[in-house]
């Protein structure tokens, strides 16, 4: 039999425990979803573009596409590596299309960029 100290300790810890659990799961594993885009989003950020595809082509090198995209608000160039489905993409994806796209905000060059993670990222809207 516990004494009551003991039980104080165990319901505490399983307390502790559950707060940790909810934390992860709240905070860090799905709790990043994507904000819209704007001038005011920073590098880093999960962010989601509404938009009209004006330009699509491929890198000289490393056969990676970047889609430029018209949104209502400003242009942005999209980069999607071949290793996160470059190719499929490129074959769904044309100019004059209105797409969503998901990533993550990052600069190159001084300008602002959104990198794709997978191809499914990039959907074509009717």
């Amino acid at each position: 039999m516990m004494q009551k100290d003991e039980k104080i300790t165990v319901v505490l810890m399983v307390m502790a425990l559950l707060v940790i659990i909810i934390a992860y799961f709240g905070f860090i594993a799905g709790g990043s979803a994507p904000s819209e885009y704007s001038d005011r989003s920073n590098v880093g950020d999960r962010v989601i573009l509404h938009g009209q595809v004006v330009d699509k082509s491929g890198t000289l090198t490393g056969d990676h596409l970047i889609l430029t995209i018209d949104s209502e608000k400003s242009i942005v160039k999209v980069f999607i590596s071949r290793n996160n489905g470059a190719a499929a993409v490129n074959k769904a994806v044309n100019v004059a299309d209105t797409v969503e796209i998901t990533g993550i905000l990052d600069e190159y060059e001084g300008e602002k960029e959104i990198v794709v993670e997978r191809p499914g990222d990039v959907r074509v809207l009717q």
